[in-house]
């Protein structure tokens, strides 16, 4: 499918399961002909590796009060883990929707569970399976 058709069939935001969808045919385009498997994690990890620096960098400097830029962070950071996070999840085969969901609701009962009403964490886990069939 071509990038605009995946583009212009989306309604309203952007879904994680478009933008995987989306990052998929980017890359079937683009990146397999040059690497895929392993070599396309190892990549990955690097790359992971250098958006922990830029990060690294903006803490240090805000933790010494120098002036600093958020650009680089709203830019090239956070819309590159969406990327990096869409490879890893299309070459371990994972539905970046599912995962973020089970995790989610998995984070809230283990980390937040004693501050929820019961009643509220089932509405919660049952909203999730309504969702995107979580379970």
């Amino acid at each position: 499918m071509e990038l605009a058709k995946i583009l212009l069939r989306q309604k309203g935001p952007l879904t994680l399961r478009v933008l995987q969808e989306l990052q998929t045919e980017y890359d079937h385009r683009f990146v397999d002909l040059k690497f895929t498997g392993f070599d396309k994690v190892r990549h990955t990890y690097a790359h992971l590796g250098k958006l922990m620096g830029r990060l690294a960098d903006y803490v240090e400097a805000r933790e010494e009060n120098r002036e600093v830029s958020e650009e680089d962070i709203k830019t090239k950071v956070i819309p590159d883990l969406l990327v990096y996070s869409s490879w890893l999840a299309r070459e371990f085969n994972v539905d970046l929707s599912r995962a973020y969901l089970k995790r989610f609701v998995g984070n809230v009962k283990r980390l937040h569970g004693d501050e929820i009403p019961s009643d509220q964490m089932v509405e919660i886990e049952s909203s999730a399976r309504k969702v995107i069939g979580y379970k």
